[in-house]
């Protein structure tokens, strides 16, 4: 019982102490704090907002490319700073503009299903993307997790109720990092997005099983232009045979915008609000193809060779017939004509036609566009590989450019370019029973409520002891997770590490 009193001592130390809230706060630029936490302490009904009547507050952090990027988050008017509050990561979508994303006051009163969890008690906080920096890169990934563990060093937030959550892009973000990095989060909801964007787009080693670890709300629409629910249906069935617990909607009627999400609103209450994070689970199911990890559970590494057990990825082939062009456009532009802000990369029809950023759509199959509208409804006549004519205004020149539509496209829901390991974990008190199909680094992390220090840590590995010894507990350890995620929960105080290869191929040379 020494380590666990010593632990706890040193717990108490780190939630009462202001001096390390300030450091760590400092350590993450959140660069308005004291601001921010004047306007949250000022929270009235007469801030000019109807019910529920957040304000809705900026900051930033520095992301792992050195730059600082701004977020956006709003307190319910019930916050209590004695009552732990729980927390909505909400991810929005179009991501892959140059310019960082922004995020108005009206999102509080009128997007749908974010009034209902401000009246709930929810703190929201808005994550902002940009090209190099989206929800399923790296950068973007981190720079959601230390957004998160800045708010929870600030406000207090009940670690076992904090969400992920968006539309399209937002969607498709929430998906990667509960196959990539799930730890912080309790469960998520994604609306009209694409299971595989992380592994398509962004070139991450996700996978299905990893799924199973959380689980969420998806839907998807009918006429949905980009993710119709007849081609995505299929991806999110194979996630379920995977393990994954997903309640999944599908509605008539509707394209891809988020109009039916009020739909879901009570579906979506009961959810949050019954749905919590649990602080050390007894099972991990676990596959990566880079270093990553869930709960106490990470890999940092795979050793390629060899195959120890068969093991089935769970991937499809999908069909995609989208219409588009392959351009970002200015969806603010007033007046005749559709500005093109960026020309996306890739094999696109943009591309192929020399379409530019600048460049000013007037016309479309030989007919005028004023806006957007007119250009969608004219493209929803079309058929993939269709022929068609553009015209644009560039300076003072106007320009006739003709090109064809990509073609009906088959292509994997996941793209494999490496080996995967999949790790199966069970605990419980000091025993550790692990199952893998691969060679690797296992690292476990470890609390003295999850284990008791005073006695050995057992571990099997694919029916072998691979471990059996004492695991020490470091105070200094826990003052650093701590001062990273913000996590009360889960202050890990000790770890252990296993390279299998070290651990394991004796066994094999033996047989």
């Amino acid at each position: 019982m020494y380590y666990r009193s010593i632990f706890i001592l040193i717990l108490i130390v780190l939630i009462t102490s202001d001096a390390a809230s300030d450091n760590f706060s400092t350590a993450m630029s959140f660069n308005s704090a004291v601001e921010a936490a004047t306007a949250i302490e000022t929270f009235n009904p007469d801030t000019g907002f109807d019910l529920p009547g957040a304000v809705l507050l900026e900051d930033s952090v520095l992301y792992t490319d050195s730059v600082y990027r701004h977020f956006y988050f709003a307190v319910p008017l019930s916050y209590e700073s004695g009552i732990p509050a729980p927390l909505m990561v909400w991810l929005h979508g179009g991501v892959s503009t140059r310019e960082l994303g922004d995020c108005e006051p009206e999102v509080l009163t009128e997007y749908h299903l974010i009034p209902a969890m401000l009246q709930r008690g929810f703190i929201l906080v808005f994550p902002c993307a940009q090209s190099g920096a989206v929800w399923w890169d790296s950068v973007g990934q981190q720079g959601i997790m230390d957004i998160v563990a800045a708010l929870k060093h600030r406000l207090n937030v009940d670690d076992s109720r904090v969400f992920i959550g968006g539309f399209s892009d937002g969607a498709s973000g929430s998906w990667a990092l509960m196959m990539l990095q799930p730890s912080p989060f309790a469960g998520y909801l994604a609306f009209s997005g694409h299971l595989g964007v992380a592994a398509i787009d962004g070139d991450r080693a996700t996978y299905l099983s990893s799924l199973s670890n959380r689980s969420g709300i998806a839907s998807h629409t009918d006429e949905d232009g980009l993710y119709p629910s007849a081609v995505m249906s299929p991806s999110v069935e194979l996630a379920r045979e995977a393990g994954a617990e997903i309640a999944y909607y599908t509605f008539e009627g509707y394209g891809h915008d988020a109009d039916y999400l009020p739909l879901l609103e009570e579906d979506v209450m009961v959810f949050i609000d019954t749905t919590c994070r649990e602080r050390f689970p007894e099972h991990l199911i676990w596959r990566t193809g880079e270093p990553s990890g869930c709960d106490w559970l990470m890999v940092d590494s795979i050793i390629p060779w060899p195959v120890l057990t068969e093991d089935t990825d769970k991937n499809m082939v999908l069909v995609s017939e989208r219409i588009t062009i392959g351009f970002m456009p200015d969806w603010e532009a007033e007046g005749d004509g559709i500005p093109v802000v960026q020309v996306l990369d890739g094999d696109t029809p943009a591309n192929r036609i020399d379409l530019k950023a600048d460049d000013v759509i007037i016309g479309f199959q030989d007919c005028p566009v004023k806006d957007l509208e007119d250009l969608f409804l004219l493209m929803s006549e079309m058929s993939p590989g269709d022929h068609f004519t553009m015209d644009v205004k560039r300076g003072r020149e106007q320009i006739h450019l003709t090109g064809n539509l990509n073609p009906t496209e088959y292509y994997w829901l996941f793209p494999r370019s490496a080996p995967s390991v999949r790790v199966e974990a069970v605990y419980a008190d000091n025993f550790f029973d692990i199952e893998v199909n691969r060679l690797c680094v296992l690292r476990l992390l470890l609390h003295p409520d999850m284990i008791d220090p005073d006695r050995e840590v057992t571990v099997l590995c694919n029916g072998y002891q691979i471990y059996c010894g004492s695991v020490e507990m470091d105070p200094d350890m826990a003052v650093a997770t701590y001062a990273r995620t913000g996590d009360r929960q889960r202050p890990w105080a000790g770890e252990l590490i296993l390279d299998l290869e070290e651990l394991l191929m004796h066994r094999f040379a033996d047989r």
